[in-house]
């Protein structure tokens, strides 16, 4: 089986906070942060497996700390689970104060990318943490995609006391 390591899928972007970038209350809109964890999380699946991806669905999403125009933020995704064609990639945002550079961990969150059945002959690698961090998140990957399983089952009946007006 191919194997890859997260930080072979570790995508990283850094950008600076601007004022049309808030919402009313003068904090990063949430979302303009799920646009750039979508584009940040697809480019970590697309290190993973060479071939078109789709998202599938966000998780876990925590807004820990806010993030405003004092600040700057660092975005890292990479992979921490698979199953078939589903692909796990958890992502943080780390700001930092443009002034003093004191770090804190802004954001957090699980996506679930699915590789497209047109990708046939698309073999999905075994994903290999190295980092305390990356074991810690890998290892709880079993207990969140039972998590996903157990919902995708409740569908129906949540979809059907769902109004259509």
């Amino acid at each position: 089986m191919i194997q890859k390591t997260c930080q072979q899928t570790r995508t990283i972007s850094e950008r600076i906070i601007f004022d049309k970038d808030l919402n009313d209350k003068r904090t990063l809109f949430g979302g303009k942060t799920l646009s750039l964890l979508d584009e940040n999380a697809g480019l970590a699946s697309f290190k993973f497996v060479k071939g078109k991806i789709a998202t599938a669905g966000y998780d876990h999403i925590n807004f820990w700390n806010p993030i405003t125009t004092d600040k700057y933020i660092k975005m890292e995704s990479f992979v921490t689970g698979v199953y078939h064609r589903q692909i796990e990639v958890f992502t943080k945002i780390i700001s930092r104060d443009i002034k003093t550079d004191q770090p804190e961990i802004a954001f957090t969150s699980f996506c679930t990318l699915i590789v497209l059945k047109s990708n046939n002959e698309i073999a999905v690698p075994e994903i290999i943490p190295e980092t305390a961090e990356e074991k810690y998140l890998c290892q709880g990957f079993e207990n969140r995609l039972k998590q996903r399983k157990a919902e995708y089952l409740r569908k129906n009946e949540f979809l059907g006391h769902l109004s259509l007006n």
